[in-house]
């Protein structure tokens, strides 16, 4: 046994763990019986048996081992017995670290599951950032996930060091529930964790052998053993250190004796854990040494020579409920430097319970005279329900002591971390304030597509990172930094990106090239033997300061991860590390639960999702959907030309290193592989009148001459920086307007007006549109949207949809027109058309869709709606009708259905009966279309 546990009372530990297993059970109990129960409201639960059976793991690491600044990522179920220790340990804080006082602490230990505004502090269902002992935990609502996610954490904390970031010497604990580890995504991150080396990762299984709908039944022939056996060799295999914790004392004193071994062997190789779970329901322990004796003849002269008390209590003296043995193997665990641990901890689900090992347990609550009978052991009385230990007694010396220890630890995490804060906030100005943009010239490059920037992008902050800001350190061809690129040189070395298998196919070859960071394992042998080929990028991982690229296989979900926990270490530890990821967009899909996990979270990350859409059409169907996701705390951003992804990404970054980015830390971009003629973006900003200088009256366009206007070509223009500095705002904003007939003559909203909302690279197809309609004596603005969730999103409508209402001046105002029929006295029949909107992007509608009934519009959404298939964009776009010639006749169809909107006047307001019917029929008799319509 560890030296540091040969002085620690196993008596005292357990008294204190039968506290906390009541506290925890009471909380429950409450949790189920509030008075202010209304009808019909869902069940409440609280899994009292699943909390139990990690009581002595849990209390093993509260009490015996981990520091302050330790992660633990706890199963889900297992909560209350996480806030019972901190509630006996006084660990129970509010923001500034103080200590909630006595009233306070016992009110969250009796608002488990109960709504808070504020006023009161409460625990959420599971592990929370919301709770008052929430300090280095994971979320935990969502299993499989938390423990992948204090893997990744680990790293990060190594990387941050050996990047020469002061971060403190931590560990990281994950509880896992043996039915949890069947999760992918803990699998997916196990030979992940041995290969980067993360000795500092210790997984506990609590190994209880049942599940939810009762008893897990696993097949021993055929898996060569039980679940634990199977567990312990898989681990090994990927690389992995295994301690199992099986036995408890008792166990361990029978195993001495005569015979002792057989019944060692009995429970270690030949009993199933079903066949094990069926002993432990059984009360009459003669029967049951018959049946036993009766099955394994070599068990007659152990059972023989032991008592029936003996056998009960041994059957249920599981080591996972040792907290001294667990303890051991927890110490033991961090002396692996080099291995991850996993420790198969044996428990007894419900132990402590009626309900214990009977099938079903896991939701089951107990009775309250059960609660009444562990309160009265605890030698609680009357109405007080919660009690830490007297201050006098050994417990309560032993929690006060060990109580200060770990509050001193986590005062000292948070000063570190206002430290880091101030360094990096006082480095980053040290340049001056990070410019709008990196300047990258595409004016020499032919048809550049948004992907391609990201590399460019990237690949400038990686060169920037790595030039000294010593020119006399400057290497041969190395070029110093200019002005504007200096105050880039921090956000560089803190940008990390990382790719699952798709870095080179995503443009993050100069990122990756001999920068790839990782347990330096093998020789350069390519170079060695001159086989190297340097058009490629050097994958031989090392641990460098200029190591800022992890490489992954295809595995999307340890990435998701992963970019998760670098992006918490600004919030965590003051070191504002900035991890982008690039994964090909439809295939977030496959880590959906970690990003959900990673904004719940509230980590400041970038996802690029790249290519998306159905614009990457070669790919055809299975790559091609884009999905709608609105998911709090996120900002998604899908630009069209590169100078857009120029403004968003440095934008970003500026967020994220100023702490600026509350509500959107999330941050998916979304880019594609189809080229766009850069150009176009000032020639189609110069022609907007508001972009003209000195402009009296209003323009037409040259092609489309009209007397009495301004020929738009032979009017200057402001000044070109004032114009992008403005169209950069309004990008940053969510959208802007491309082309724009404002204050052009013969411009009738409510008449010949449609606006036309295009996203990403299906501007190409709304450009193609607006010209052809204006040739129709149509004019079709064209708004390039840039973030859906700012322009309609949840940010939108957290505003009411200001920007869309008020400053792209979108609008449902009736434009009320005389009507052709005759008029009556001083009376006029009227008839009223509204400006329609036609959207269209290359994902599902749901991207865009409610434009028009947040404005109060007809809108006609073109989207994709079926399955792709291969082909050229051109084709695919037709197929799908989202095409120009698509987007023309939606615009089409709107005004026409628009000019058939009726405008009904009361009597009462009229005088008489004069009312606008408006013009009959179905909107192709005022739109002819080349494909037939069916007129319902």
């Amino acid at each position: 046994m560890d030296n540091s546990l040969k002085n620690v009372k196993a008596d005292v530990l357990d008294s204190i763990a039968r506290r906390a297993h009541y506290l925890a059970t009471q909380m429950i109990w409450q949790a189920n019986h509030r008075s202010d129960k209304e009808k019909g409201d869902p069940k409440v639960g609280g899994h009292p048996a699943a909390s139990a059976s990690s009581l002595h793991i849990m209390g093993a690491l509260h009490l015996l081992v981990k520091t302050g600044f330790d992660h633990i990522a706890n199963k889900p179920h297992a909560s209350p017995t996480d806030h019972s220790y901190n509630y006996l340990l006084d660990l129970l804080l509010k923001n500034d670290l103080s200590k909630l006082t006595q009233e306070q602490a016992d009110q969250a230990m009796n608002g488990l599951r109960k709504f808070t505004d504020g006023s009161e502090f409460v625990f959420q269902s599971y592990h929370s950032a919301y709770d008052p002992d929430h300090h280095n935990f994971f979320p935990s609502g969502t299993v499989g996930i938390p423990p992948v996610e204090a893997g990744y954490m680990a790293l990060a904390y190594r990387y941050a060091r050996e990047h020469g970031y002061e971060v403190p010497d931590a560990h990281f604990w994950a509880v896992c529930g043996d039915s949890e580890f069947r999760e992918g995504s803990m699998y997916e991150a196990v030979p992940d964790f041995a290969e980067r080396e993360l000795g500092s990762v210790t997984w506990i299984l609590d190994y209880n052998r049942q599940s939810l709908d009762g008893h897990r039944i696993t097949n021993k022939d055929i898996m060569n053993g039980t679940d634990a056996d199977r567990v312990e060799r898989t681990m090994a295999a990927n690389g992995w250190e295994v301690i199992q914790v099986r036995h408890g004392s008792k166990r361990q004193e029978l195993f001495a004796k005569k015979d002792g071994a057989t019944f060692k062997n009995f429970l270690e190789k030949e009993l199933e854990d079903y066949e094990l779970q069926a002993l432990l329901l059984v009360q009459d322990m003669k029967a049951l040494k018959k049946g036993i004796a009766k099955e394994h003849p070599d068990m007659k002269k152990f059972l023989d020579s032991i008592t029936d008390q003996e056998l009960f209590d041994a059957i249920r003296d599981f080591g996972g409920h040792d907290m001294l043995a667990l303890a051991d193997a927890m110490l033991q665990s961090k002396k692996s430097t080099r291995k991850p641990t996993i420790i198969i901890a044996h428990t007894l689900k419900g132990w402590g319970l009626k309900s214990a090992a009977q099938p079903g347990n896991h939701s089951s609550l107990p009775q309250e005279e059960e609660v009444i009978e562990l309160k009265a052991k605890q030698g609680i009385t009357g109405d007080t329900l919660y009690k830490r230990f007297d201050a006098g007694s050994t417990e309560g010396k032993f929690l006060a002591a060990r109580g200060e220890k770990l509050l001193g630890e986590i005062k000292a995490q948070h000063a570190l971390k206002s430290k880091n804060q101030d360094y990096f906030m006082k480095k980053l100005m040290e340049w001056g304030e990070i410019p709008t943009s990196l300047d990258i010239n595409t004016k020499m490059t032919s048809y550049p597509h948004t992907q391609w920037m990201l590399g460019q992008l990237t690949a400038k902050l990686t060169r920037i990172a790595n030039t000294p800001l010593d020119e006399k350190k400057l290497s041969d061809k190395q070029k110093a930094l200019t002005p504007n690129e200096k105050p880039f040189k921090l956000p560089g070395e803190l940008f990390i990106s990382m790719a699952p298998d798709v870095g080179t196919s995503t443009n993050l070859n100069p990122a990756m090239d001999g920068k790839i960071f990782g347990a330096p394992v093998v020789q350069d042998l390519e170079t060695e033997l001159g086989v190297k080929d340097h058009k490629l990028p050097d994958l031989v991982p090392g641990e460098e300061e200029s190591d800022r690229f992890l490489r992954f296989e295809i595995a999307e979900g340890n990435v998701m991860s992963c970019v998760g926990a670098f992006g918490k270490m600004r919030d965590t530890v003051g070191v504002p590390i900035i991890p982008l990821m690039t994964v090909y967009d439809f295939f977030i899909k496959r880590a959906l639960d970690q990003y959900f996990y990673n904004l719940y979270w509230k980590s400041s990350f970038i996802c690029v999702g790249t290519p998306s859409g159905v614009t990457l059409s070669p790919e055809g169907a299975q790559h091609g959907w884009k999905s709608d996701i609105q998911i709090p705390n996120q900002i998604t951003w899908e630009p069209f030309f590169c100078q857009e992804l120029d403004w968003i990404l440095v934008d970003t970054i500026k967020r994220h290193v100023m702490n600026d980015n509350a509500g959107r830390t999330g941050t998916l971009l979304r880019l594609v592989t189809r080229g766009a003629e850069q150009k176009d973006m000032v020639h189609y900003l110069k022609k907007q009148a508001r972009f003209k200088a000195g402009l009296e009256g209003s323009l037409a366009r040259a092609e489309f001459p009209i007397t009495g206007a301004a020929n738009e070509e032979e009017v200057g223009n402001i000044d070109e920086g004032q114009m992008m500095s403005t169209i950069r705002e309004e990008v940053l904003k969510g959208a802007y307007y491309l082309i724009d007939y404002r204050g052009y003559a013969g411009y009738e909203p409510g008449d010949n007006v449609v606006n036309i909302f295009s996203l990403g690279t299906m501007t190409t197809e709304a450009i193609k549109a607006s010209e052809a309609l204006l040739a129709r004596g149509i004019y079709a603005n064209v708004i390039v949207v840039t973030s859906q969730d700012l322009v309609c999103g949840i940010p939108a409508h957290e505003n009411d949809y200001e920007y869309l209402k008020k400053d792209l001046g979108l609008n449902s105002n009736l434009y009320l027109r005389k009507t052709d029929d005759v008029s009556t006295g001083d009376l006029i029949t009227v008839a009223g058309k509204r400006v329609p909107v036609v959207s269209v992007a290359d994902g599902e509608a749901g991207i865009l869709d409610n434009i028009g009934s947040v404005i109060g519009v007809r809108q006609e959404a073109l989207a994709v709606r079926k399955h792709s298939k291969c082909g050229r964009p051109s084709e695919i776009y037709a197929y799908h009708s989202i095409d120009a010639e698509s987007v023309v006749e939606a615009c089409g169809k709107v005004l026409a259905e628009t000019a058939l909107e009726k405008v009904i006047v009361s009597e009462n307001a009229l005088g008489e009966t004069h009312q606008a019917e408006g013009r009959a029929g179905h909107w192709t008799d005022l739109w002819p279309s080349k494909t037939p319509v069916h007129k319902h």
